[in-house]
């Protein structure tokens, strides 16, 4: 027992939540979100923190939810009634869990809501925007290093065929134009 103790001690939350209870709450239906939980589970007791389990890419609910009560005892009791306990089609699999096994990071960003990032939006613009000229001669140059590669390995096999490829065609400078911001005139 005192094994278990010293491996988590450092780590946990046991000093500064003392008599206040964890619950664990499993298999989550994907729509019910930290407000209706808070609904759902605040009939038994006084919810201090609420954290549902979020994947950081598409902040979708990954099924698992953490809740501190302010009781310990309240807390055991939601773990007992609530285990088993079938919501919108889903078992729920609910768990008490002792202060001294609470990682101190499981409720970390609990009191802000989650804030889904367009990753793909960020790529995108990433992606498109106007490169430098200097990005351009070192784009313009890897392609003509491959092209040289690929001209070289089909002479090595004996094969003789010509193509004009990217040697032939002159490096143009990027075709998307930047206008600097205008002041808008006052049209009087």
């Amino acid at each position: 027992s005192s094994g278990i103790n010293a491996e988590y001690g450092a780590h946990t939350l046991d000093k500064d939540y003392n008599g206040m209870g964890v619950v664990y709450v499993g298999h989550i239906p994907h729509h019910f979100q930290e407000k209706e939980m808070r609904q759902f589970f605040e009939q038994f007791g006084d919810i201090l923190k609420l954290r549902i389990s979020r994947s950081k890419k598409t902040a979708n609910s990954k099924g698992y939810a953490f809740i501190l009560y302010e009781n310990e005892e309240v807390a055991k009791i939601v773990a007992n009634t609530m285990n088993d306990y079938i919501l919108c089609g889903r078992l729920l699999k609910c768990l008490y869990i002792p202060m001294s096994r609470v990682h101190k990071d499981t409720f970390k960003g609990a009191s802000r809501p989650f804030k889904k990032i367009d990753w793909q939006g960020r790529a995108r613009v990433e992606r498109n925007r106007v490169k430098t000229s200097e990005e351009q001669q070192k784009s313009v140059k890897r392609l003509l290093k491959k092209e040289k590669d690929r001209r070289r390995k089909i002479a090595a096999l004996g094969i003789d065929y010509e193509f004009p490829g990217y040697a032939a065609v002159a490096p143009k400078p990027s075709s998307k134009t930047t206008f600097p911001e205008e002041e808008e005139m006052d049209v009087a």
